[in-house]
């Protein structure tokens, strides 16, 4: 039985056929939650966002029960929920900055992926593991408070001709909610597996928000603000696809871009991630 470094030694009987991924993804959220800096950035992410939210579905719906009382209201429209669900996008991006960039770089720094595999679990439990332990900590500020927030909305047209325009709107919103958390998930951890310097990742993470939005404005100024230069970044994408399903206005451009660009971006942070773990030194 070949002993590595650090004298952790590789298991070599056999694999749990079942539920390693699971104990990996539980533990890497419960260190995640473990320091205070996380529990600080949620507290203000939740009192910046959901709160927000919800105050202002409230006052949404005081503004329309006045507004009834005097002529016919229309349908509640989607802008608020597009909105909503910007500032979840960016909301996900801090919390991601502040914690989550080290999901793999860690590891590799520390080399405690030797202590994963001396357990009977495969490389494949410990990707999928880790995958789903960062966005659990991403749902905390996307797909949880959707959920909250949606219901609420819903809880106060429960009784109005405008329930089921509501429900899709919310159940819009959570689709939205889940795609841009996968997205980012994969970006954070594809970039967290290229380097063991958890500093590296944040500066990379932050480029790859950043530069693409100064590129957008760029473009948008030299084509007076032409709806497809929103398809530079990750953010401009989901809010073209956001303004879509949700609103009346029409995009002047290839919406089946946007798809294009937030799949391969996200496809490239998963293969960054699963090649590097496959060349793991140390382990079987």
């Amino acid at each position: 039985m070949a002993i590595h470094d650090q004298n952790y030694v590789r298991y070599e009987g056999h694999l749990r056929e079942k539920g390693a991924w699971w104990v990996i993804a539980r533990t890497t959220m419960r260190t995640f939650l473990s320091f205070l800096r996380t529990k600080l950035v949620l507290l203000g992410l939740w009192i910046s966002g959901p709160l927000v939210a919800a105050v202002l579905v409230l006052v949404e719906y005081a503004a329309r029960g006045q507004i009834g009382q005097f002529t016919e209201v229309e349908a509640p429209g989607g802008g608020t929920i597009v909105f909503f669900l910007q500032m979840q996008a960016f909301s996900l991006a801090i919390l991601f900055l502040a914690q989550g960039c080290g999901v793999i770089s860690e590891d590799l720094r520390f080399r405690t992926f030797q202590l994963y595999f001396s357990k009977p679990l495969s490389r494949t439990d410990y990707a999928v593991g880790k995958l789903l332990g960062l966005f659990m900590l991403g749902s905390l500020v996307t797909i949880f408070p959707t959920i909250l927030v949606g219901g609420l909305r819903m809880a106060f047209y429960v009784q109005s001709e405008f329930f089921k325009t509501v429900a899709e709107q919310v159940g819009i919103g959570l689709g939205m909610s889940l795609l841009i958390t996968v997205v980012m998930t994969a970006v954070v951890a594809g970039l967290s597996s290229l380097t063991s310097r958890t500093g590296y990742v944040i500066l990379s993470w932050i480029g790859v928000l950043m530069v693409p939005l100064i590129l957008s404005g760029i473009v948008a100024i030299a084509t007076s603000g032409a709806d497809w230069s929103h398809l530079w970044s990750i953010t401009g994408c989901f809010y073209v696809i956001c303004q879509n399903l949700l609103t009346e206005e029409t995009f002047d451009g290839p919406l089946w871009a946007a798809w294009v660009v937030l799949g391969t971006i996200a496809a490239l942070g998963v293969a960054s991630m699963v090649g590097r773990i496959n060349k793991l030194e140390g382990v079987a």
